[in-house]
C-alpha cells in the first residue's frame, strides 16, 4: 500500500536492513501487525485483503479466462493468494528481489506467505527489471505489486519497463500497476500515466478502501490492454475516481478520451 502510516505503533517485532531495503514488523494497537520497508506502510494484517483482492479479482475477472499470471514484488505472497482462490489458473509466476522480505513474511504473516507453498506458485529471486528483459514466456494478466518509486523501484515505473511487460503479454492480456504514490504526486504521475497511454491501446485506473479510526484510506490501480478494457456493471463503483486526490487522474483520462475521439 506504500503509504506513511495512519496507524498507532505498539512494539517493534523485527528489524532489519536487507541487501535492498530497511524491513520492519511493528505490533499496531487496532490492526494487528504491520509490515514496513524503508519506513513506509506496506500493510497491516486487518485490511490487507480489501488490497490485494482488489488487485487481482478487477484484472481477472475483465480478462475472463486467465490461466496464466506474473506478479512482479508482492514478496508477502497475499498478490499469490488471492489469485490461487481462482481454479482456472493454473500458472503464477512471481519475480521478487529481497529474499528476507519473504522470509520474514512466512514468520509474521504466514496467513499470506502460505501461497508459497502451493505448487502453482513459481518464486523467482530476481531484479524485475532485468527478469522482463530476459524472459520469453507469456501471460494473461501481469500484477506489478511493487513499493513506491524511489531508489530501485523507480525503473519499474519507466517506459521501457512497460514496453518490456507488454511483450509478456498474451493476445487481449492485461497489466495491472499499483499507482497510489503517481496518483497524488502527479508531477510524477502524468509522467507515468503517459508512459502507460503511449505503450498500451486502453488504459483505465481504479481503487480500493480500507477503512481506518478515523477516514477510510485508498490506493489507486491502473489496468492497461491492446483489447479494450470492458468493465463489468458489478466492478464500474471501483473506477468511479469520486476522491479529491484522484482529481488530476480524472482529468488526464478525460483528456486521453478527448484526444482519442
Amino acid at each position: 500500500m506504500n503509504s506513511p502510516s495512519p496507524t498507532k505503533l505498539t512494539k517493534r517485532l523485527f528489524y532489519e536492513q536487507s541487501n535492498f531495503q530497511k524491513i520492519e514488523v511493528y505490533q499496531t494497537e487496532h490492526f494487528g501487525k504491520a509490515l514496513y520497508l524503508d519506513d513506509f506502510e506496506q500493510f497491516c494484517e486487518a485490511d490487507e485483503i480489501k488490497y490485494h483482492q482488489a488487485m487481482t479479482k478487477v484484472p481477472i475477472l475483465i480478462h475472463g479466462k486467465t490461466k496464466s499470471v506474473l506478479i512482479i514484488g508482492g514478496g508477502d505472497g497475499a498478490i499469490a493468494r488471492e489469485c490461487l482462490k481462482y481454479k482456472n489458473i493454473n500458472c503464477i509466476d512471481q519475480c521478487e528481489i529481497d529474499k528476507k522480505v519473504v522470509a520474514v513474511c512466512k514468520e509474521f504473516f504466514p496467513n499470506m506467505a502460505c501461497s508459497f507453498d502451493n505448487p502453482k506458485v513459481n518464486l523467482i529471486y530476481d531484479d524485475a527489471k532485468e527478469f522482463v528483459k530476459q524472459s520469453n514466456k507469456k501471460y494473461d494478466v501481469i500484477l506489478v505489486d511493487s513499493t513506491d518509486p524511489v531508489n530501485r523501484s523507480k525503473p519499474l515505473f519507466e517506459k521501457i519497463f512497460y514496453e518490456d511487460l507488454k511483450k509478456l503479454l498474451n493476445k487481449n492480456g492485461i497489466l495491472c500497476c499499483q499507482m497510489q504514490t503517481p496518483a497524488v504526486n502527479f508531477g510524477l504521475g502524468s509522467k507515468v500515466f503517459s508512459y502507460l497511454y503511449e505503450t498500451f491501446s486502453d488504459l483505465k485506473f481504479f481503487f480500493s478502501t480500507y477503512a481506518r479510526i478515523k477516514s477510510n484510506e485508498y490506493t489507486l490501480f491502473s489496468i492497461s490492454s491492446d483489447a479494450k478494457i470492458n468493465v463489468p456493471i458489478s466492478l464500474s463503483p471501483l473506477f468511479m475516481l469520486f476522491q479529491p486526490e484522484y482529481k488530476k487522474v480524472k482529468k488526464f483520462l478525460d483528456k486521453m478520451s478527448w484526444i482519442k475521439n
